[in-house]
């Protein structure tokens, strides 16, 4: 396996790990049958698949698909981490293309963080055509759910407003001038990509992660890793994008200081430490 593969598997289960309670929530509000049949569209190095698992009461059926073969090698694994092999199974495929699935043979499909995520460009151009296949594989009366988790609508630096919001703003025009994202990178336009692909009775539905100090490991490992050096990462095109902002210098150097692991200040370990983010549920029934 490519280190790429293994890199963005850490990265993404760690994710699930730290997302687990807004997840978590979202895939109880589907209420899904017991003994359902449903499909994991994306399913990545498979984080999520014994959470489906448990939420259609242990004794339905959970296929788990993604385009990459190495990340499917990871999700086996956790699959039998999870001893579900029985009521799991695997394929590859990818979304972009008409899944390897007949008409009308799922009860439901369940999708998190894919449907702007796919390639460089992080998007596909249709979304809503990816959304139409989905629904095509589900039954009458069947359900496709779509999660989104919100990257700018959270709080991981409390008591520093004026600091985050800079940083969040500075993170996505160093984005948009990188062209990493597709047009399509606009998560408040899910239900209208829904409702073109033929769904009905829509619905949207936010799911909270919060935490607050101590913080597990994990809980740091994820916001330090991917939130404070990557996302809001110390480099100097961001810093400029920062100034051109409104973010003084004292401020920048305030911000070095708090997200410092060695610092005195860091504050993922301050006693009041707390975060929030917050993903949004579209689900929808399909009509035939």
């Amino acid at each position: 396996m490519i280190n790429s593969d293994s890199a963005y598997a850490e990265q993404e289960l760690l994710y699930n790990r730290f997302m687990e309670p807004a997840l978590r929530s979202a895939i109880n509000h589907l209420a899904l049958p017991p003994g359902s049949i449903g499909l994991d569209a994306g399913c990545g190095p498979g984080g999520l698949l014994h959470l489906l698992d448990a939420a259609s009461g242990g004794v339905g059926y959970t296929f788990g698909t993604d385009i990459s073969s190495p990340l499917l090698v990871i999700a086996e694994r956790e699959i039998q981490s999870h001893n579900i092999e029985d009521r799991v199974g695997l394929f590859c495929a990818s979304l972009g293309q008409p899944l390897p699935l007949p008409d009308d043979c799922l009860d439901w499909v369940w999708s998190a963080d894919v449907l702007t995520s796919e390639g460089a460009k992080r998007g596909f151009p249709e979304p809503a055509e990816v959304v139409k296949e989905m629904a095509r594989v589900v039954k009458p009366g069947g359900q496709v759910a779509l999660f989104l988790g919100n990257r700018l609508g959270a709080v991981f630096i409390p008591g520093h407003a004026h600091i985050e919001n800079v940083l969040a703003t500075a993170v996505n025009l160093n984005y948009r001038k990188q062209d990493h994202f597709h047009p399509a990178f606009h998560n408040e336009n899910v239900l209208s990509w829904m409702r073109a692909a033929g769904l009905t009775q829509l619905r949207m539905s936010a799911h909270i992660t919060e935490y607050q100090h101590p913080l597990h490991p994990d809980v740091i490992q994820y916001i330090q890793k991917y939130i404070f050096e990557e996302e809001y990462c110390p480099l100097p095109e961001l810093k400029q994008y920062a100034h051109g902002i409104g973010l003084s210098e004292s401020e920048w150097q305030t911000w070095l200081d708090i997200s410092n692991p060695q610092s005195s200040n860091y504050i993922l370990t301050q006693e009041d430490y707390y975060c929030v983010r917050f993903g949004t549920l579209a689900t929808g029934r399909v009509l035939k």
